[in-house]
Protein backbone atom coordinates (compact mmCIF):
# COMPACT_ATOMS: atom_id res chain seq x y z
CA UNK A 1 0.00 0.00 0.00
CA UNK A 2 1.28 3.48 -0.81
CA UNK A 3 1.87 5.38 2.37
CA UNK A 4 -0.06 8.74 0.95
CA UNK A 5 -3.51 6.22 0.84
CA UNK A 6 -3.16 5.66 4.41
CA UNK A 7 -5.34 7.81 6.96
CA UNK A 8 -3.37 9.72 9.95
CA UNK A 9 -3.03 7.00 13.32
CA UNK A 10 -3.69 9.43 15.35
CA UNK A 11 -5.64 13.11 15.59
CA UNK A 12 -2.99 15.99 15.19
CA UNK A 13 -3.60 18.20 18.81
CA UNK A 14 -2.76 21.60 19.78
CA UNK A 15 -0.29 19.14 22.30
CA UNK A 16 0.58 17.39 19.71
CA UNK A 17 2.54 20.05 17.55
CA UNK A 18 3.82 21.34 20.84
CA UNK A 19 5.78 18.05 21.62
CA UNK A 20 6.74 17.78 17.75
CA UNK A 21 8.01 21.36 17.47
CA UNK A 22 9.73 21.00 20.56
CA UNK A 23 12.80 18.91 19.32
CA UNK A 24 14.30 21.72 17.58
CA UNK A 25 15.42 23.04 20.47
CA UNK A 26 17.76 20.37 19.32
CA UNK A 27 18.41 21.56 16.05
CA UNK A 28 18.21 24.81 16.53
CA UNK A 29 19.37 25.63 20.01
CA UNK A 30 22.92 23.38 19.56
CA UNK A 31 23.31 24.57 16.52
CA UNK A 32 22.93 28.14 17.60
CA UNK A 33 25.58 28.03 20.30
CA UNK A 34 27.82 26.30 18.19
CA UNK A 35 27.49 28.52 15.34
CA UNK A 36 27.57 31.79 17.50
CA UNK A 37 30.34 30.83 20.38
CA UNK A 38 32.28 27.72 19.43
CA UNK A 39 34.57 29.48 16.98
CA UNK A 40 34.83 32.25 19.45
CA UNK A 41 35.15 29.69 22.39
CA UNK A 42 37.85 27.37 20.64
CA UNK A 43 39.93 30.59 19.88
CA UNK A 44 39.57 32.86 23.44
CA UNK A 45 39.81 29.70 25.77
CA UNK A 46 40.81 26.82 24.28
CA UNK A 47 44.34 28.82 22.97
CA UNK A 48 44.39 26.69 20.06
CA UNK A 49 44.74 28.86 16.00
CA UNK A 50 41.69 30.40 14.30
CA UNK A 51 42.81 27.43 11.37
CA UNK A 52 42.60 24.91 13.73
CA UNK A 53 39.16 25.57 15.41
CA UNK A 54 38.01 26.03 11.96
CA UNK A 55 39.62 22.33 10.88
CA UNK A 56 37.72 21.22 13.85
CA UNK A 57 34.31 22.11 12.37
CA UNK A 58 35.68 21.21 8.72
CA UNK A 59 36.39 17.01 9.18
CA UNK A 60 33.39 16.93 11.51
CA UNK A 61 31.22 18.21 8.65
CA UNK A 62 32.63 16.18 6.19
CA UNK A 63 32.05 13.08 8.10
CA UNK A 64 28.86 14.07 8.42
CA UNK A 65 28.51 14.34 4.65
CA UNK A 66 28.94 10.29 4.63
CA UNK A 67 27.01 9.69 8.19
CA UNK A 68 23.63 12.13 7.19
CA UNK A 69 22.75 9.38 3.97
CA UNK A 70 23.51 6.63 5.91
CA UNK A 71 21.54 7.50 8.68
CA UNK A 72 18.66 8.49 6.32
CA UNK A 73 19.03 4.89 4.87
CA UNK A 74 19.28 2.78 7.37
CA UNK A 75 16.17 4.75 8.60
CA UNK A 76 14.01 3.85 5.82
CA UNK A 77 15.17 0.40 5.90
CA UNK A 78 14.71 -0.58 9.78
CA UNK A 79 11.40 -1.83 9.15
CA UNK A 80 12.84 -4.99 7.94
CA UNK A 81 14.35 -5.51 11.67
CA UNK A 82 12.45 -5.92 14.65
CA UNK A 83 14.28 -3.24 16.47
CA UNK A 84 12.83 -0.82 13.74
CA UNK A 85 9.34 -2.83 13.56
CA UNK A 86 9.21 -2.59 17.78
CA UNK A 87 10.32 1.31 18.29
CA UNK A 88 10.02 2.43 14.78
CA UNK A 89 11.92 3.60 12.51
CA UNK A 90 12.18 6.74 12.98
CA UNK A 91 12.21 7.26 16.33
CA UNK A 92 14.16 4.48 17.33
CA UNK A 93 17.20 6.78 17.20
CA UNK A 94 15.54 9.57 19.19
CA UNK A 95 15.35 6.60 21.67
CA UNK A 96 18.95 5.53 21.44
CA UNK A 97 20.34 9.08 21.44
CA UNK A 98 18.54 10.36 24.81
CA UNK A 99 21.94 8.99 27.10
CA UNK A 100 24.30 10.27 24.50
CA UNK A 101 23.43 14.22 25.38
CA UNK A 102 26.34 14.08 27.90
CA UNK A 103 28.62 14.70 24.68
CA UNK A 104 27.51 18.15 24.43
CA UNK A 105 28.78 20.18 27.53
CA UNK A 106 32.16 17.71 26.97
CA UNK A 107 33.08 20.06 24.13
CA UNK A 108 32.96 23.28 26.37
CA UNK A 109 35.74 22.22 28.74
CA UNK A 110 38.81 25.17 28.17
CA UNK A 111 42.41 24.46 27.85
CA UNK A 112 42.41 21.22 26.09
CA UNK A 113 44.06 20.38 23.08
CA UNK A 114 42.94 20.11 19.32
CA UNK A 115 41.94 16.40 19.42
CA UNK A 116 39.99 17.21 21.97
CA UNK A 117 38.01 19.63 20.73
CA UNK A 118 38.02 17.40 17.69
CA UNK A 119 36.82 13.73 19.26
CA UNK A 120 34.13 15.63 21.35
CA UNK A 121 32.70 17.58 18.82
CA UNK A 122 32.47 14.89 16.10
CA UNK A 123 31.02 12.47 18.95
CA UNK A 124 27.99 14.92 19.48
CA UNK A 125 27.35 15.71 15.72
CA UNK A 126 26.88 12.12 15.18
CA UNK A 127 24.24 11.80 17.61
CA UNK A 128 22.79 15.16 16.01
CA UNK A 129 22.38 13.01 13.11
CA UNK A 130 20.72 10.49 14.54
CA UNK A 131 18.49 12.66 16.09
CA UNK A 132 17.43 15.25 13.10
CA UNK A 133 17.55 13.10 10.07
CA UNK A 134 15.03 10.85 11.18
CA UNK A 135 13.07 13.57 12.93
CA UNK A 136 12.89 15.50 10.19
CA UNK A 137 11.11 12.70 8.10
CA UNK A 138 8.13 12.52 11.16
CA UNK A 139 6.03 15.70 9.75
CA UNK A 140 5.60 14.13 6.68
CA UNK A 141 4.68 10.58 8.32
CA UNK A 142 2.24 11.48 10.75
CA UNK A 143 0.14 13.45 8.29
CA UNK A 144 0.13 14.40 4.45
CA UNK A 145 -2.44 17.24 4.79
CA UNK A 146 -1.38 20.60 3.94
CA UNK A 147 -2.35 22.22 6.82
CA UNK A 148 -1.24 19.89 9.58
CA UNK A 149 2.04 19.45 8.00
CA UNK A 150 2.72 23.83 7.77
CA UNK A 151 1.23 23.51 11.27
CA UNK A 152 3.72 20.96 12.39
CA UNK A 153 6.74 22.43 10.61
CA UNK A 154 5.42 25.86 12.18
CA UNK A 155 5.20 24.51 15.86
CA UNK A 156 8.80 23.31 14.50
CA UNK A 157 10.13 27.19 13.37
CA UNK A 158 8.41 28.80 16.35
CA UNK A 159 10.48 25.88 19.27
CA UNK A 160 13.34 26.88 16.83
CA UNK A 161 12.87 30.51 17.86
CA UNK A 162 12.44 29.98 20.80
CA UNK A 163 15.42 27.78 21.34
CA UNK A 164 17.46 30.96 19.79
CA UNK A 165 15.94 33.45 22.01
CA UNK A 166 17.01 31.05 25.20
CA UNK A 167 20.63 30.21 23.96
CA UNK A 168 21.28 33.87 22.85
CA UNK A 169 20.34 34.98 26.75
CA UNK A 170 21.64 32.05 28.42
CA UNK A 171 25.42 33.03 27.57
CA UNK A 172 24.79 36.82 29.18
CA UNK A 173 23.00 34.83 32.40
CA UNK A 174 26.09 33.07 32.70
CA UNK A 175 28.48 36.01 31.54
CA UNK A 176 26.38 37.91 34.73
CA UNK A 177 26.77 34.76 37.05
CA UNK A 178 30.32 33.84 36.18
CA UNK A 179 31.66 36.59 34.74
CA UNK A 180 32.74 37.68 31.00
CA UNK A 181 35.82 36.24 30.68
CA UNK A 182 34.91 32.99 32.45
CA UNK A 183 35.23 29.28 30.45
CA UNK A 184 32.93 28.30 32.92
CA UNK A 185 30.43 30.23 31.41
CA UNK A 186 30.25 28.47 28.34
CA UNK A 187 30.41 25.17 30.24
CA UNK A 188 27.03 26.25 32.52
CA UNK A 189 24.96 26.99 29.07
CA UNK A 190 26.10 23.91 27.90
CA UNK A 191 25.61 21.62 30.72
CA UNK A 192 21.48 23.32 31.07
CA UNK A 193 20.95 23.26 27.31
CA UNK A 194 21.96 19.07 27.38
CA UNK A 195 19.31 19.28 30.06
CA UNK A 196 16.65 20.71 27.58
CA UNK A 197 18.02 18.16 25.06
CA UNK A 198 16.92 15.58 26.69
CA UNK A 199 13.94 16.64 28.17
CA UNK A 200 12.51 17.50 24.48
CA UNK A 201 14.10 14.14 23.27
CA UNK A 202 11.73 12.42 25.70
CA UNK A 203 8.44 14.28 24.97
CA UNK A 204 8.48 14.38 20.74
CA UNK A 205 9.18 10.13 21.34
CA UNK A 206 5.95 10.03 23.41
CA UNK A 207 3.48 12.50 21.38
CA UNK A 208 4.86 10.98 17.37
CA UNK A 209 3.92 8.26 15.37
CA UNK A 210 4.72 7.05 12.03
CA UNK A 211 3.52 4.95 9.31
CA UNK A 212 3.04 1.51 9.99
CA UNK A 213 5.19 -0.97 8.60
CA UNK A 214 2.50 -2.53 6.32
CA UNK A 215 1.94 0.57 4.88
CA UNK A 216 5.40 0.83 3.56
CA UNK A 217 7.22 -0.31 0.69
CA UNK A 218 9.85 -2.85 1.80
CA UNK A 219 12.90 -0.79 1.04
CA UNK A 220 15.25 -3.70 2.02
CA UNK A 221 17.96 -4.69 -0.05
CA UNK A 222 19.89 -8.46 0.11
CA UNK A 223 23.65 -7.65 1.53
CA UNK A 224 25.46 -4.82 2.60
CA UNK A 225 27.34 -4.16 -0.53
CA UNK A 226 23.64 -3.87 -2.80
CA UNK A 227 22.66 -1.66 0.45
CA UNK A 228 26.00 0.85 -0.02
CA UNK A 229 25.35 0.79 -3.80
CA UNK A 230 21.16 1.56 -3.35
CA UNK A 231 22.20 4.59 -0.62
CA UNK A 232 24.76 6.69 -3.20
CA UNK A 233 22.79 6.25 -6.55
CA UNK A 234 19.21 7.56 -4.23
CA UNK A 235 21.18 10.32 -2.62
CA UNK A 236 22.56 11.29 -5.67
CA UNK A 237 19.43 10.91 -7.31
CA UNK A 238 17.49 13.16 -5.31
CA UNK A 239 19.34 15.85 -7.36
CA UNK A 240 17.52 15.14 -10.43
CA UNK A 241 14.07 16.29 -9.05
CA UNK A 242 13.59 20.05 -9.86
CA UNK A 243 11.80 21.16 -7.10
CA UNK A 244 14.16 19.11 -4.58
CA UNK A 245 17.25 20.70 -6.31
CA UNK A 246 16.02 24.58 -6.52
CA UNK A 247 14.45 23.96 -2.87
CA UNK A 248 18.01 23.02 -1.76
CA UNK A 249 19.40 26.23 -3.10
CA UNK A 250 17.51 28.44 -1.04
CA UNK A 251 17.25 26.33 1.80
CA UNK A 252 21.54 25.90 1.60
CA UNK A 253 22.27 29.13 0.84
CA UNK A 254 19.93 31.25 2.50
CA UNK A 255 18.37 29.73 6.06
CA UNK A 256 21.77 27.70 6.72
CA UNK A 257 24.73 29.02 4.95
CA UNK A 258 23.85 32.83 4.98
CA UNK A 259 22.84 32.35 8.68
CA UNK A 260 25.77 30.54 9.87
CA UNK A 261 27.82 33.56 8.24
CA UNK A 262 25.85 35.68 9.98
CA UNK A 263 25.46 34.25 13.33
CA UNK A 264 29.19 33.25 13.29
CA UNK A 265 30.96 36.38 12.45
CA UNK A 266 28.20 38.93 14.33
CA UNK A 267 29.82 37.49 17.28
CA UNK A 268 33.19 38.75 15.87
CA UNK A 269 31.86 41.91 14.42
CA UNK A 270 30.58 43.25 17.66
CA UNK A 271 33.52 42.48 19.44
CA UNK A 272 36.61 43.11 17.05
CA UNK A 273 35.32 45.60 15.15
CA UNK A 274 32.70 47.63 17.18
CA UNK A 275 34.62 46.96 20.71
CA UNK A 276 31.36 45.36 22.30
CA UNK A 277 31.29 43.35 24.78
CA UNK A 278 30.16 39.43 24.52
CA UNK A 279 27.33 40.20 27.01
CA UNK A 280 26.10 43.13 24.09
CA UNK A 281 26.05 40.08 21.30
CA UNK A 282 24.26 37.90 24.00
CA UNK A 283 21.75 40.56 24.19
CA UNK A 284 21.03 41.11 21.04
CA UNK A 285 21.01 37.60 19.68
CA UNK A 286 18.35 37.38 22.28
CA UNK A 287 16.28 40.26 21.04
CA UNK A 288 16.82 39.16 17.48
CA UNK A 289 15.32 35.99 18.67
CA UNK A 290 12.41 37.43 20.37
CA UNK A 291 12.01 38.86 16.62
CA UNK A 292 12.45 35.51 15.06
CA UNK A 293 9.32 34.87 17.07
CA UNK A 294 7.09 37.29 16.27
CA UNK A 295 7.94 37.24 12.66
CA UNK A 296 7.38 33.41 12.58
CA UNK A 297 3.93 33.87 13.27
CA UNK A 298 3.23 36.13 11.33
CA UNK A 299 4.81 33.99 8.09
CA UNK A 300 2.98 30.96 9.17
CA UNK A 301 -0.57 33.19 8.37
CA UNK A 302 1.11 35.48 5.45
CA UNK A 303 2.21 31.93 3.70
CA UNK A 304 -1.01 29.98 4.33
CA UNK A 305 -2.55 32.93 2.44
CA UNK A 306 -0.41 34.33 -0.22
CA UNK A 307 2.01 31.12 -0.90
CA UNK A 308 5.70 31.21 0.14
CA UNK A 309 8.19 32.80 -2.37
CA UNK A 310 7.02 36.23 -2.29
CA UNK A 311 6.99 36.39 1.55
CA UNK A 312 10.63 34.43 0.76
CA UNK A 313 12.17 37.42 -1.29
CA UNK A 314 11.09 39.38 0.95
CA UNK A 315 12.82 38.32 4.01
CA UNK A 316 15.89 37.46 2.06
CA UNK A 317 16.27 41.17 1.03
CA UNK A 318 15.85 42.50 4.44
CA UNK A 319 18.71 40.29 5.52
CA UNK A 320 21.27 41.77 2.65
CA UNK A 321 19.77 45.17 3.98
CA UNK A 322 20.64 44.21 7.89
CA UNK A 323 23.65 43.38 7.06
CA UNK A 324 24.79 46.28 5.28
CA UNK A 325 23.03 48.72 8.10
CA UNK A 326 25.51 46.79 10.45
CA UNK A 327 28.38 47.54 8.72
CA UNK A 328 27.62 51.33 8.04
CA UNK A 329 28.07 51.49 12.22
CA UNK A 330 31.75 50.40 11.84
CA UNK A 331 31.91 52.31 7.82
CA UNK A 332 31.07 55.44 9.75
CA UNK A 333 32.99 55.47 12.73
CA UNK A 334 29.71 55.52 14.77
CA UNK A 335 30.17 55.45 18.50
CA UNK A 336 29.09 55.86 21.70
CA UNK A 337 25.72 54.97 23.25
CA UNK A 338 24.10 55.11 19.59
CA UNK A 339 25.99 52.17 18.65
CA UNK A 340 23.63 50.20 21.67
CA UNK A 341 20.65 52.06 20.05
CA UNK A 342 21.28 51.14 16.39
CA UNK A 343 22.45 47.57 17.58
CA UNK A 344 19.38 47.38 18.93
CA UNK A 345 17.04 48.65 15.91
CA UNK A 346 18.62 46.78 13.96
CA UNK A 347 18.61 43.07 15.58
CA UNK A 348 15.08 43.53 15.92
CA UNK A 349 14.28 43.92 12.18
CA UNK A 350 16.66 41.48 11.36
CA UNK A 351 15.09 39.02 13.96
CA UNK A 352 11.60 39.62 11.07
CA UNK A 353 13.94 39.25 8.43
CA UNK A 354 15.64 35.49 9.97
CA UNK A 355 12.35 34.27 10.64
CA UNK A 356 11.01 34.16 7.53
CA UNK A 357 14.34 33.02 6.28
CA UNK A 358 14.28 29.88 8.39
CA UNK A 359 10.51 29.61 8.64
CA UNK A 360 9.63 28.93 4.94
CA UNK A 361 12.30 26.77 3.77
CA UNK A 362 11.79 23.94 6.39
CA UNK A 363 8.02 24.10 5.36
CA UNK A 364 8.48 23.72 1.85
CA UNK A 365 10.78 20.94 2.61
CA UNK A 366 7.74 18.53 4.08
CA UNK A 367 6.44 18.31 0.48
CA UNK A 368 9.51 17.50 -1.54
CA UNK A 369 8.87 13.53 -0.20
CA UNK A 370 5.98 13.94 -2.35
CA UNK A 371 6.95 15.38 -5.17
CA UNK A 372 9.99 13.08 -5.34
CA UNK A 373 6.90 10.29 -5.69
CA UNK A 374 5.86 11.80 -8.55
CA UNK A 375 9.10 10.80 -9.99
CA UNK A 376 10.38 7.97 -8.33
CA UNK A 377 7.11 6.40 -7.41
CA UNK A 378 8.71 5.22 -4.17
CA UNK A 379 8.51 6.70 -0.41
CA UNK A 380 12.07 8.39 0.32
CA UNK A 381 11.73 11.00 3.22
CA UNK A 382 14.79 9.14 4.80
CA UNK A 383 17.13 9.49 2.02
CA UNK A 384 15.45 12.88 1.27
CA UNK A 385 16.23 14.50 4.76
CA UNK A 386 20.08 12.79 4.73
CA UNK A 387 20.64 14.10 1.31
CA UNK A 388 20.07 17.54 2.18
CA UNK A 389 21.59 17.33 5.99
CA UNK A 390 24.48 15.98 4.06
CA UNK A 391 24.83 19.20 1.72
CA UNK A 392 24.41 21.19 4.63
CA UNK A 393 26.94 19.96 6.49
CA UNK A 394 29.61 20.21 3.07
CA UNK A 395 28.61 23.79 2.69
CA UNK A 396 28.66 24.45 6.48
CA UNK A 397 32.34 22.89 6.50
CA UNK A 398 33.82 24.60 3.75
CA UNK A 399 32.14 28.00 4.84
CA UNK A 400 33.57 27.56 8.41
CA UNK A 401 36.82 26.68 7.07
CA UNK A 402 37.00 29.44 4.52
CA UNK A 403 36.60 31.59 7.47
CA UNK A 404 38.81 30.07 9.65
CA UNK A 405 41.65 30.10 6.84
CA UNK A 406 40.86 33.98 5.72
CA UNK A 407 40.85 34.97 9.19
CA UNK A 408 44.31 33.37 9.97
CA UNK A 409 45.76 34.80 7.00
CA UNK A 410 44.35 38.15 7.85
CA UNK A 411 46.65 38.20 10.71
CA UNK A 412 43.80 37.29 13.66
CA UNK A 413 45.66 36.73 16.81
CA UNK A 414 43.74 33.81 19.52
CA UNK A 415 42.95 34.64 22.27
CA UNK A 416 40.99 37.81 23.86
CA UNK A 417 43.38 40.76 22.78
CA UNK A 418 42.79 43.53 19.84
CA UNK A 419 43.38 42.81 16.70
CA UNK A 420 45.52 44.10 13.81
CA UNK A 421 43.62 46.36 11.45
CA UNK A 422 43.89 43.92 8.19
CA UNK A 423 42.18 41.39 10.43
CA UNK A 424 39.20 44.07 11.26
CA UNK A 425 38.75 44.12 7.83
CA UNK A 426 38.80 40.38 7.18
CA UNK A 427 35.64 40.17 9.76
CA UNK A 428 33.81 42.73 8.49
CA UNK A 429 33.99 42.14 4.19
CA UNK A 430 33.13 37.93 5.70
CA UNK A 431 30.33 39.51 7.26
CA UNK A 432 29.15 41.61 4.33
CA UNK A 433 30.04 39.72 1.82
CA UNK A 434 29.92 36.32 2.81
CA UNK A 435 26.27 36.36 3.91
CA UNK A 436 25.15 38.74 1.00
CA UNK A 437 26.49 36.58 -1.69
CA UNK A 438 24.55 33.34 -0.48
CA UNK A 439 21.32 35.61 0.14
CA UNK A 440 21.41 36.09 -3.51
CA UNK A 441 21.89 32.57 -4.47
CA UNK A 442 19.00 31.86 -1.96
CA UNK A 443 17.02 34.71 -3.79
CA UNK A 444 17.52 33.12 -7.53
CA UNK A 445 16.56 29.45 -5.69
CA UNK A 446 13.02 30.90 -4.76
CA UNK A 447 12.33 32.91 -7.50
CA UNK A 448 12.66 29.40 -9.66
CA UNK A 449 10.70 27.92 -7.70
CA UNK A 450 8.01 30.14 -7.58
CA UNK A 451 5.65 27.59 -9.14
CA UNK A 452 5.18 25.71 -5.64
CA UNK A 453 1.94 26.62 -3.57
CA UNK A 454 -1.09 25.13 -1.65
CA UNK A 455 -2.58 24.44 -5.30
CA UNK A 456 0.31 22.91 -6.95
CA UNK A 457 0.86 20.75 -3.58
CA UNK A 458 -2.82 18.99 -3.96
CA UNK A 459 -2.27 18.92 -7.39
CA UNK A 460 0.67 16.81 -7.05
CA UNK A 461 -1.76 14.58 -4.35
CA UNK A 462 -4.51 14.27 -6.80
CA UNK A 463 -2.23 12.89 -9.67
CA UNK A 464 -0.73 10.36 -6.84
CA UNK A 465 -3.77 8.97 -5.54
CA UNK A 466 -5.12 9.12 -9.30
CA UNK A 467 -2.44 7.04 -10.95
CA UNK A 468 -2.14 4.74 -7.63
CA UNK A 469 -5.69 4.06 -8.16
CA UNK A 470 -5.31 2.69 -11.49
CA UNK A 471 -5.32 6.27 -13.28
CA UNK A 472 -4.05 5.91 -16.70
CA UNK A 473 -1.29 8.39 -17.18
CA UNK A 474 -2.92 9.28 -20.75
CA UNK A 475 -5.99 10.50 -19.27
CA UNK A 476 -3.71 13.81 -17.18
CA UNK A 477 -5.34 17.05 -17.47
CA UNK A 478 -3.17 19.94 -19.45
CA UNK A 479 -2.95 21.82 -16.22
CA UNK A 480 -1.89 18.64 -14.05
CA UNK A 481 0.42 17.51 -16.79
CA UNK A 482 2.03 21.36 -16.86
CA UNK A 483 2.20 21.62 -12.79
CA UNK A 484 3.68 17.77 -12.72
CA UNK A 485 6.36 18.66 -15.24
CA UNK A 486 7.40 22.00 -14.00
CA UNK A 487 7.59 20.50 -10.63
CA UNK A 488 9.96 17.34 -10.90
CA UNK A 489 11.73 18.22 -14.19
CA UNK A 490 10.46 15.44 -16.23
CA UNK A 491 8.04 15.11 -19.00
CA UNK A 492 4.93 13.61 -17.37
CA UNK A 493 4.79 9.97 -19.37
CA UNK A 494 8.60 9.80 -17.27
CA UNK A 495 7.00 10.00 -13.82
CA UNK A 496 5.90 7.59 -11.51
CA UNK A 497 8.59 4.70 -12.01
CA UNK A 498 8.97 5.08 -15.56
CA UNK A 499 12.60 6.84 -15.60
CA UNK A 500 16.36 5.93 -14.31
CA UNK A 501 16.09 7.96 -11.04
CA UNK A 502 17.01 6.36 -8.00
CA UNK A 503 18.17 3.02 -7.56
CA UNK A 504 16.79 -0.12 -9.43
CA UNK A 505 17.01 -3.81 -8.21
CA UNK A 506 17.98 -5.80 -10.92
CA UNK A 507 16.90 -9.54 -11.39
CA UNK A 508 20.87 -10.29 -11.09
CA UNK A 509 20.97 -8.59 -7.83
Amino acid sequence: MNGLESKPQRRITWFTRIAYGSANLIGSGASNISNAWLLFFLTAFGHIPAWQASLIFAITSYMDVIANPIVGFISDSLYSTKLGRRFGRRRFFLLISMPLMILYPAIWISGMNFWYYLVTYMGFELVYDLIMVPYDTLAVEMTSDFKQRTYLTGSKALFGNIASFLTGALPGVFFTILGKQSPYAYLATSLTWGIVMLTTLILVYKNSWERKPEEVADEYVGNFWLGLKKMFIDVLSTFRVRAFRLHLGNYLFGAQGALVIFTTMFTYFVVYALQQSATLVSGMNSLNSIAQIIATFAFIFICAHKGFMGPNQVALTFLILCVFSYASIYWLGISGSIVFILLTGLSVIMGLSMGGTYYIPWTVYVFMADIDELVTNRRREGILAGAMYTCNKFLKATILFIIGALLSAAGFKEGLGTQSSSAIDAIVWLFVGGTTLLTLVAMYSTHRLKIFNQATHQIVLDELARVHAGGKLSEVTDKNRKVVEQLTGFEYEKCFGNNNVGFKESKGD
